[in-house]
């Protein structure tokens, strides 16, 4: 809450808490008063805050900017302990807060002030922590340097927020461990911040500054929904200001009731689910200085429709004078009139036109003892099978007359019927509440009819009925004539004719059977149909019979007309499962043309190589990888396909290319020890193949290319040195192709594998 320096005030919350116990908060009403240094002590300004606060109904009051207060002066902390007990015991405040904005300021001032007071209604009875981190200027030219910075935290929002929560859990634990409320002032945090602070807070104050009341609702309406996402219930109070820039002009010709009333009937209308997790418990004002200083005042009698003092069972109406609204004490009542039958103290507040209130002086009822409205206890039940029966009994008194002419305090009933008795003591009489007997007949022993077989598929169900009776209660706890079951077990019902009174049906035993397995659709062709795929075929997977949505009763079946397919099947028990939906659509689309794909080189590739697969131009593209682009860069063997696209779901599907992958190694060897290694390279090879091996010693060798049908298209004499060797060889002359390159010599043979494009 934004505050502003004025003279002669100080800042209070006052929260209304009609009717209800001081520990409660429901119906709240509030303002904000501040500089109370200025005041305390000060009797006639005392007096006019808390006569303001009685007469406008208003009853919990929030001192703010208590941290100038002298908290070593015992004057001080006396003054401040008449005021509060004041409030309490004289005005009719039922809670007085503190307001801070750091948690060692409760904890250093506020606890240890409760704590002195022997007197309870001395003490503070919330605490109302107000730290804007929302705002950028509060953290700029106060949080920053003051808050933030000395303990780490960052000069931002999240900075702020940060330190702020840290601060606001300590002081609600405080609250819970010394039996006061947490109380927290919001602005606008965003979702994550408010469910931090909602599930901590005992009561949110929650920002609605306009300067009429026609949208304040709609103002803090998404706030709400925020607190609601925690799904606990949280208590709110909206906030108004009666600041210039906000509602003072408007409250020149409006009562201070009015906002409120306005909210609520909004509130009221809600129909979201997140509704049920707001408690509304009321409103406030920011600030007292600004709100309109009525002088009118209101006016609260009491009339009485007959005597006050009457016998018991007597009563006595109490109307009160004309008003916007009343609050009956005890009672908390809010209509005009009240039938009073008990014995008490009464008073009545009034609240005019003006929104000011008044209280009437108490009217006095009282019971006379001498006489009382008799009470009829029972020996047992009073409804029971024929031939049993109940005592009744009258309260003590001097003299008794049953419905039935009995005259004794105490009858036997056997027979239904309705009775009731008179007694008189003194000189009062009084009759008491008829009680009920009921002799009830036995009644047959129930049947239960069934509305199918008793052996039922998963997914349906079987109603069971009981003959008819009085009453019924069915082994699954079910009190109607009949149930729906779609379960096995087993079932009986007992039958009354009365409450005590009934019979047991026998057993029916209910079989749930077991369903076959939810049949699958596998689709040969495309669901959608164009000119040139006009049908596509769908097969169930394997039951014992089968029914489509088409009426076919077969495993496949062709379709040539959009729309959504299902099968059902049906197992050897009589129970079925349906399939999921198919679903073919048509399409006017004319497909392009079959495409073309187009490889970089050899399909025939090295591992660790790749090659590039191109389709033909076309609208769109998809590969059977799954990749839309046109081309598609290959390292892994495979059969490839691409979809070709018009446009839509129009497309052609090229041929399969299939890519191998050939691994560069040698692939069978007889070796002495005299070449001890062979590689080849570049793989594939156009003119020119590198070999390189290791020779042991010095020795001739003979390098052959061999086809793959064995024969020997090429062949040449290497003179190896003892060492690493290297020899390229020119095979412009052989056709692309697969050939195995050997190396040979005395006792030693090694053969790699090589390609030749």
């Amino acid at each position: 809450m934004k505050l502003i320096n004025k003279k002669g005030m100080l800042l209070i919350v006052l929260l209304l808490l009609a009717g209800m116990a001081r520990s409660q908060s429901n119906n709240v009403r509030g303002f904000y008063v501040k500089d109370c240094t200025t005041w305390l002590g000060n009797t006639t300004t005392e007096t006019n805050i808390l006569s303001y606060a009685q007469n406008n109904g208003f009853n919990y009051i929030t001192l703010y900017g208590l941290g100038s207060l002298s908290w070593t002066s015992s004057t001080a902390k006396n003054q401040l302990a008449s005021f509060i007990s004041r409030a309490h015991t004289q005005y009719g405040i039922i809670q007085i807060g503190a307001s801070g904005e750091v948690y060692s300021f409760f904890s250093t001032y506020i606890v240890p002030f409760n704590s002195g007071r022997t007197v309870a209604s001395e003490r503070f009875d919330v605490l109302n922590y107000e730290f804007e981190f929302w705002v950028s200027s509060s953290i700029s030219t106060l949080y920053c340097s003051k808050y933030l910075t000395p303990n780490g935290y960052s000069c931002d929002t999240a900075g702020a927020f940060a330190y702020s929560i840290k601060e606001f859990k300590k002081i609600d634990s405080l609250c819970a461990a010394t039996g006061m409320i947490s109380e927290i002032y919001l602005g606008w945090p965003n979702r994550g911040q408010m469910q931090q602070i909602a599930t901590r807070a005992d009561r949110i104050l929650l920002h609605a500054y306009r300067q009429t009341d026609s949208d304040v609702y709609q103002y803090s309406k998404n706030r709400l929904i925020d607190i609601s996402s925690t799904n606990t219930t949280t208590k709110v109070l909206p906030i108004f200001s009666s600041e210039p820039t906000f509602m003072q002009s408007w409250l020149a010709t409006n009562p201070v009731t009015k906002p409120y009333q306005t909210y609520s009937d909004y509130y009221l209308a809600e129909t979201g689910t997140w509704k049920q997790y707001i408690n509304l418990q009321g409103y406030q004002w920011f600030t007292f200085t600004n709100l309109p200083q009525t002088t009118s005042t209101a006016i609260a009698t009491i009339t009485a429709s007959g005597p006050t003092v009457f016998c018991s069972g007597g009563s006595v109406t109490l109307t009160a004078n004309s008003g916007s609204q009343y609050l009956w004490s005890p009672g908390g009542q809010t209509t005009r009139a009240i039938t009073v039958s008990t014995a008490g103290s009464y008073s009545v507040r009034v609240t005019n036109t003006s929104g000011i209130n008044a209280t009437s002086s108490a009217v006095a009822v009282s019971i006379s003892t001498t006489g009382s409205t008799p009470a009829i206890t029972a020996s047992g039940s009073t409804s029971f099978c024929a031939g049993g029966s109940v005592t009744l009994t009258s309260s003590a008194a001097t003299s008794y007359l049953w419905s039935s002419g009995a005259t004794s305090q105490s009858i036997t009933v056997s027979t239904t019927g309705s009775y009731s008795v008179t007694t008189v003591s003194g000189s009062c009489s009084g009759i008491s509440t008829a009680m009920s007997v009921n002799a009830n007949s036995t009644p047959s022993t129930p049947t239960i009819t069934t509305s199918g077989s008793l052996n039922i598929c998963p997914g349906t169900s079987l109603t069971l009925t009981s003959s008819s009776a009085n009453g019924y209660l069915w082994s699954t706890g079910a009190t109607t004539q009949s149930i729906v079951i779609n379960s096995g077990g087993t079932y009986n019902v007992r039958a009354y004719s009365g409450s005590n009174c009934s019979a047991l049906s026998s057993d029916k035993i209910v079989t749930l059977l077991t369903a076959p397995a939810t049949p699958t659709i596998s689709i040969t062709g495309s669901t959608a149909l164009n000119s040139t795929n006009t049908s596509v075929r769908l097969t169930s997977s394997s039951a014992n019979t089968y029914v489509w949505t088409t009426g076919e009763t077969i495993r496949s079946i062709t379709v040539t007309t959009a729309g959504s397919y299902r099968v059902t099947v049906t197992g050897t028990n009589g129970c079925s499962a349906t399939s999921s939906a198919i679903t073919v659509t048509t399409s006017s689309c004319t497909p392009p043309a079959t495409p073309v794909i187009t490889a970089s080189g050899s399909t025939n590739i090295l591992s660790g190589s790749s090659v590039i697969l191109t389709s033909s131009t076309a609208g769109g593209y998809l590969w059977s990888t799954g990749a839309t682009t046109r081309s598609i860069t290959i390292t892994t063997a495979g059969t490839y396909t691409v979809r070709a696209y018009s446009g839509g779901n129009c497309f052609s599907t090229s041929l399969a290319t299939t890519v191998t992958v050939i691994t560069n190694r040698e692939i069978s060897t007889t070796n002495s020890g005299a070449i001890l290694a062979l590689t080849a390279f570049p793989v594939p090879a156009r003119d020119l193949v590198n070999f390189t091996f290791e020779s042991a010693r010095e020795a001739n060798y003979t390098l052959n290319f061999v086809d793959i049908t064995g024969r020997n298209v090429q062949e040449i004499n290497v003179e190896a040195t003892a060492g690493s060797n290297q020899l390229q060889v020119d095979i412009s002359s052989l056709t692309h192709g697969i050939y195995f390159g050997v190396l040979s010599g005395q006792d030693d043979k090694r053969v790699i594998r090589l390609i030749v494009e």
